[in-house]
């Protein structure tokens, strides 16, 4: 029969137990006889050998509870176990201290925070930890002892401070950390905005709009910049806390006189103003006029290029539904023949205002196949068909041998003026390409595969005017081509 006993049945990592196992017994032998070893850890790896040796020692280097195992043997090499526990705990360790400091180094105007919320201790929850602190190294405490973790400080002097964090326990026991912040004098303000992009009195000016300046601050702080911009001479507020140097207008008019400024702040409250700058955009090189479709109203300009006149906007008409849940079916598809449906960018109708309006080829087509229709424009326009895109394209690179894509996109001065404004792709429901590319439906389909249509697209950036052929269910812009 296995048994033993356990002194203490509690103890520390300094503590020596004793194991006892002389009440072991046996049937046919003496005490005397039977051999025992011990498994301290109960891990089924015997840490001594079997031995007549009734008693054991054996100190515990970790803290926590040990199941200890016990197996005896009697002469015929019959064996029995039995297993008992015992608990160590571990003599109180200090804490550690640590603290976290923000900003990590200022100026007078800063309030400096502190944070010990990283202290630890093996025994005391973080909570239960007290903190005092020594703000200038000076070897006097400013604070008392508290559970607060957190605590703010601002400098009279510039300096160095080697800040002092004590952190104490339970049971009394303590430990420091230290942290140099550096302290300068007063921060100053930032330098005026200067060197705007168009230049000031520039008469050229594209109308792909980006406006840039510079702006230094003494202690290189992070600046934002409010904009201010537009045609009058006094212009508004357009984008606040712009953390760059340069703001990207919308696009802009030809021969159009615009005004601007910048606003510069520091995180110290310092608020620099710039001058107010001004710049007048180029004009275009083909004939312009507008045009008023009857229909909502809709003041779009136009442009004659080859002969050939051309809305020099994309078209923005009908009801705007959602890629997902709109339409009369609820799924997004434009199929209503009652109405005109498009999608807006991101389903935002402003992006409708800006870009014109995304539709899938057959609603554009007003649900034909010829090439040529009238579609969604209004009456004496039409869509272009595939041809017509085509004859723009070879009018700039074969007659005026220049680069179509180039003379085309927003900012050239053909008065064409692609926007990038993006499509749509229904199998995602989603949008891509605002900013970064244009698209045109024609109304030729595909003549290999009649679920394509064909149309084209200009990237920025590059200059190629390139033909491509699209999911008829895409969303895509449309320009409308007068009739002739």
């Amino acid at each position: 029969m296995a048994v033993f006993t356990i002194s203490p049945s509690y103890g520390t990592v300094d503590t020596v137990f004793a194991f006892d196992a002389s009440g072991v017994s046996d049937l046919e032998d003496v005490e005397e006889d039977l051999q025992v070893r011990w498994d301290w850890e109960s891990d089924s790896i015997f840490d001594t050998e079997f031995t007549t040796n009734k008693t054991a020692q054996h100190k515990f280097d970790i803290g926590g509870t040990y199941y200890v195992t016990m197996e005896v043997k009697d002469t015929r090499g019959l064996t029995n176990r039995t297993t008992e526990f015992l608990r160590v705990a571990w003599p109180n360790r200090a804490p550690t201290a640590s603290f976290n400091v923000s900003p990590d180094g200022g100026y007078l105007q800063d309030i400096f925070i502190f944070d010990a919320s990283s202290s630890s201790d093996p025994e005391d929850k973080n909570s239960d930890l007290l903190c005092r602190w020594d703000f200038e190294g000076d070897g006097t405490w400013d604070t008392e002892y508290s559970k607060t973790k957190s605590v703010q400080h601002q400098y009279s002097s510039p300096g160095f401070y080697e800040v002092v964090l004590e952190v104490k326990d339970s049971e009394g026991e303590t430990n420091q950390a230290t942290y140099t912040v550096v302290v300068g004098a007063t921060n100053e303000e930032p330098q005026k905005p200067e060197n705007p992009v168009p230049g000031n009195g520039h008469a050229e000016a594209s109308t792909l709009c980006t406006l840039e300046w510079t702006c230094i601050d003494p202690e290189n702080d992070e600046l934002v910049f409010d904009v201010y911009f537009g045609t009058e001479s006094n212009p508004p507020l357009v984008a606040t806390e712009n953390n760059t140097n340069s703001y990207s207008c919308l696009p802009l008019e030809y021969e159009t006189d615009y005004y601007w400024k910048i606003v510069a702040s520091d995180p110290y409250g310092h608020t620099v103003e710039g001058d107010i700058w001004h710049f007048t955009t180029n004009g275009p090189v083909n004939p312009m006029n507008t045009f008023i479709d009857p229909r909502n109203g809709q003041v779009y300009k136009t442009v004659e290029i080859d002969g050939r006149i051309w809305m020099a906007e994309n078209l923005n008409v009908g009801f705007m539904i959602s890629v997902s849940t709109g339409g009369i079916n609820g799924d997004g598809y434009q199929k209503d023949t009652t109405r005109i449906e498009k999608y807006c960018y991101n389903n935002d109708p402003k992006n409708c205002d800006l870009y014109g309006g995304l539709y899938q080829w057959d609603a554009a087509m007003r649900f034909s196949e010829v090439e040529g229709s009238v579609g969604i424009c209004p009456t004496n326009w039409h869509i272009p068909t595939q041809e017509e895109w085509k004859q723009l394209y070879l009018y700039y690179e074969e007659d005026l041998g220049v680069d179509a894509g180039t003379e085309l996109m927003l900012g050239s001065q053909s008065g064409f003026q692609t926007l990038f404004s993006g499509y749509q792709i229904f199998a995602e429901r989603k949008f891509y390409d605002l900013g970064q590319a244009g698209y045109f439906w024609s109304s030729t389909v595909n003549p290999q595969l009649n679920h394509l249509a064909m149309g084209r697209s200009l990237y920025r950036g590059k200059v190629e005017f390139q033909e491509d052929t699209y999911q008829k269910v895409n969303g895509l812009p449309v320009r409308c081509i007068r009739n002739y």
